[in-house]
């Protein structure tokens, strides 16, 4: 979560554009998008491992409908371009992936390390 305002507030200040119903800028990429997307892909991550094999396909199907809805809702509503939405997922896709990619890493020395292979 804190690497989100580290991401996206630099970007806002780069890319400098106007959100859909005002002259303020700052509006791309959705940090509210960002910020949703890693909080609920972050915890069906963290909930993935402890809810036993009946539990492990639910939890980030959940997260995904939940951040694409607050990703229509805020185009609906007219807060965000869909651009920046769009954009949002992307950053935060490629971010998610990156911790996979740690956490299996980390999950891999575990288990080369806890000795379960010896004779």
């Amino acid at each position: 979560m804190a690497t989100v305002p580290v991401l996206v507030m630099p970007l806002k200040l780069w890319i400098d554009r106007p959100g859909p119903l005002t002259a303020e800028s700052g509006y791309y990429p959705s940090g509210h998008t960002a910020t949703a997307m890693v909080a609920y892909c972050g915890a069906a991550l963290l909930l993935a491992p402890r809810t036993g094999r009946a539990g492990r396909g639910w939890a980030m199907p959940v997260a995904v409908v939940l951040s694409a809805a607050t990703g229509i809702g805020l185009v609906l509503r007219g807060y965000h371009w869909p651009l920046d939405v769009l954009g949002s997922w992307l950053l935060c896709g490629m971010l998610l992936a990156l911790l996979v990619a740690a956490l299996r890493r980390i999950d891999n020395r575990g288990a080369a390390g806890s000795g379960t292979d010896a004779p």
